[in-house]
């Protein structure tokens, strides 16, 4: 690839800010009224810059200028005297861009109308006689009106708007460790929102912190040069020929391009998402969660317990994942050959998972590890623990760069977009962004795959796409193909399945999350810069198998740009949050990631024809996974951190009362839980506090197993060529096709069985020509 210096990346427009009259205007300034308790102004009683005094949280002057002095003290390098005192008098939800990011969020979440009626009970609304409100599955059967509903929720007559932002803040303290989950979810819902906001939006977070959005080298490279189908406007239903459809353009349907097209047959690649050039990457954080991501960056489960980040984007996850290149492990082989599926301890695997380690140049060349994966390995050998490095699909390049969450602007990344599909095009594949699949098209007899049905819509006239869909070409496809394979991913995949009418109760059952809980480690003044660097370049596999048989957790480090490091903090107070914010440089975040034995599913939402899921992590898994959050707290503790802070409601961050004389003491290969006392009994605390969701935060990177593979058609989607059971020319090739959770992050095991698959469609559709 080419690079060209121009400075920064291509900026990727946003769509306009969607209509916010589901709300009324009393029900925004309530709202904003709740996010000055989450991130308030901080002044001094005599401060002359701020002129509203009740919506800022009033220090004596002393309390103040020794917030500032504290403040300084904890920073190398530390801002202005000035710059903080703004900083921290800066009232977010006054910001326009704020504003703007909030409205974005609520207007794409399902349970908006539960919301308001919150609303209603929070401000000087007028009430319905009669109603039943509800918010989070927690029926509230009120009958009230006015102040008598502040009152409720509140404790205050008067609404939240005419309260000072410290009972502002006070009453969201009280939600937070409310005995009501309904209420413990609220205030995370607003927590999370509010701290998304102001980690992309601040306008003072990127001075204090040094962060930027583009790393400090980028270069523009030009990627591979796609020629897109384009259909044109009319009002039929539009038709195209090819031999094999591809729906799904990630790392199972990159793969099964490159092998099928290199075989001779004619391939037709179609998703629902774009394609962004490496000059467009990394995207600014409210870009890349629009475009790249499904849900504006996460989806959340029924429950709202676990948040689900899905690639939407050209390329799928590729695009948008952190390199690493895991082999599935023996013990996991061996589970799945011994479920009917000897294909996993054969040489036929092998050879796939070969194949895919070479062509992505899978390697721990030339890798350097930024601060935070140095701290995991060096926390790792301290305490005697088995971890080590991890190889990158970076082909031997050093690859610092740790926003490719945003995507990869280096294009070193060998993703499906730039390696699997160019390889497919070379050998005549052709591409279709945008096409959004419905179903899949059956001949007469009901059983054999002809096609796929759904629609393209294109983009504007100058080949953006924040234009409105309605204002750019739409228009109705069906793909006309002897084989079909889908490709989607476990969200997807299961959903275009059931569109189209396959019966098979097993479609969209058996999901895996690999869920995480989180440790964000505050290492003092050490400058971490957790944004640079490879994401994951170090790994701690001592608790894998804590049961004997398999399940356990993996400790990674995790993307610590600012939006997906401050929207899952848990929220103790509207000071703590603001002064984290400003740690930002010297802030390490890690992951628990648990192989879970138990399992949620993906349904379809019978009103907008989209994915559901539901998942909730089970008593078995959240044991695993919080011995995983204690490991990564002694990681912290061994490696210096001043505060380790698990993602934990009710436990306070754990401080050392000596000033870190007992961590500097510690001894290699000795466990801090038995040689600090006071580390010890914050250990209890932690295990006494638990993670049971759904106020727990919990995320996850990985979806599988909602098509698994089977031996039997009564347990499983497909058997173990991918075809799907009771179908004929219907595959399925990406990682929903997993019999269970492959205990390490996936992409290497669905491109290795994407493999082993579209070589037997290539082998199938030869024969039948």
């Amino acid at each position: 690839m080419d690079t060209v210096d121009i400075g920064a990346p291509t900026p990727v427009p946003l769509p306009d800010v969607p209509a916010k009259d589901f709300m009324t205007d009393a029900h925004w300034e309530t709202l904003y009224a709740l996010l000055d308790g989450v991130l308030p102004s901080i002044t001094s009683t005599t401060s002359t810059h701020v002129t509203d005094k009740c919506s800022s949280i009033l220090l004596s002057d002393t309390e103040f200028e020794s917030l500032i002095d504290d403040s300084i003290a904890a920073f190398n390098n530390a801002p202005s005297r000035n710059e903080i005192k703004e900083y921290l008098e800066y009232r977010p939800s006054q910001d326009e861009h704020f504003r703007e990011d909030v409205l974005r969020s609520l207007a794409i979440v399902p349970h908006k109308g539960q919301l308001v009626k919150i609303l209603n009970l929070l401000g000087q609304v007028n009430q319905p006689s009669q109603a039943t409100w509800s918010i989070f599955l927690f029926p509230l059967y009120l009958h009230i009106h006015g102040h008598a509903g502040s009152m409720l929720l509140t404790g205050y007559w008067a609404p939240i708007t005419q309260q000072p932002t410290r009972v502002r803040e006070a009453i969201l303290k009280s939600w937070a460790t409310s005995r009501l989950t309904s209420l413990r979810m609220l205030a995370k819902a607003l927590a999370q929102m509010a701290l998304k906001a102001n980690s992309i939006h601040s306008p003072y977070f990127k001075t204090i912190s040094g962060y930027t959005d583009a790393p400090k080298d980028w270069k523009s490279v030009e990627g591979y040069d796609y020629n897109f189908l384009q259909v044109p406007a009319g009002t039929g239903v539009h038709e195209i020929t090819t031999d094999v459809v591809i729906v799904g353009s990630g790392c199972g349907g990159g793969v099964s391009a490159k092998n099928i097209a290199e075989a001779g047959h004619k391939v037709l690649v179609v998703d629902k998402g774009y394609y962004f050039p490496p000059s467009h990457f990394p995207m600014t954080q409210a870009a890349g969660a629009h475009y790249l991501f499904d849900g504006g960056g996460v989806v959340f489960s029924d429950s709202s317990s676990t948040g689900v980040v899905c690639g939407a984007c050209w390329g799928g996850g590729g695009t948008v994942n952190w390199s690493v290149c895991f082999r599935l492990q023996d013990y996991v082989r061996e589970e799945w050959a011994a479920a009917g599926l000897p294909l996993f301890m054969s040489r036929d695997f092998d050879d796939s998972m070969d194949r895919v380690w070479d062509f992505i140049g899978a390697s721990k060349d030339s890798i350097r590890h930024n601060p935070r994966s140095q701290a995991l390995l060096d926390g790792t050998q301290k305490l005697g623990w088995r971890g080590g490095v991890v190889e990158q699909n970076s082909g031997g390049k050093e690859h610092y760069c740790g926003r490719c969450h945003l995507g990869c602007g280096s294009g070193e990344k060998r993703s499906p977009s730039v390696a699997w599909l160019p390889a497919a095009g070379e050998a005549g594949a052709e591409f279709m962004e945008g096409f959004a699949v419905d179903r899949v098209v059956f001949a007469e007899d009901g059983v054999t795959a002809v096609g796929v049905e759904g629609t393209w819509t294109g983009r504007d006239a100058d080949g953006s796409l924040h234009a409105a869909e309605n204002t750019r070409t739409q228009r109705r496809v069906v793909i006309k193909a002897k084989k079909v394979v889908i490709s989607a991913g476990s969200v997807w995949s299961p959903i275009i399945l059931a569109k189209s009418g396959i019966k098979n109760p097993n479609v969209g059952q058996h999901l895996h999350l690999h869920p995480v809980n989180m440790v964000s480690g505050v290492f003092g003044k050490r400058d971490m810069s957790s944004w640079e660097g490879g994401i994951i370049t170090a790994y701690v596999d001592e608790f894998e198998n804590l049961d004997g048989h398999g399940h356990g957790v993996k400790l990674e480090t995790t993307s610590n740009i600012p939006f997906a490091t401050f929207s899952v903090q848990p929220w103790r107070d509207g000071v703590d949050a603001k002064l984290l914010a400003m740690k930002y440089r010297h802030i390490g975040t890690f992951i628990a990631m648990t192989r879970d034995r138990d399992t949620g599913r993906v349904y379809l939402d019978p009103r907008k024809g989209t994915p559901r899921i539901q998942y909730d992590t089970s008593d078995f898994d959240r044991e695993h996974t919080i011995e995983g959050v204690i490991a990564l707290s002694k990681i912290c503790y061994v490696t210096g951190a001043t505060e380790i802070r698990p993602h934990l409601q009710q436990l306070e961050p754990y401080v050392p009362s000596d000033g870190g004389k007992r961590q500097a003491a510690h001894q290699a290969g000795k466990d801090p839980e038995f040689t600090d006392p006071d580390f010890a009994a914050w250990i209890a605390k932690l295990r006494s506090a638990g993670n049971k969701g759904p106020t727990t935060i919990w995320m996850s990177a990985h979806q599988m197993g909602s098509c698994r593979m089977s031996a039997k058609e009564e347990t499983g989607v497909v058997d173990m060529y991918g075809k799907v059971w009771g179908a004929n020319n219907l595959y399925v090739a990406d990682a929903s096709v997993f019999p269970s959770a492959s205990g390490v992050n996936p992409m290497v095991t669905a491109m290795a069985l994407a493999d082993w698959i579209s070589r037997g469609v290539a082998r199938d559709a030869a024969t039948e020509i």
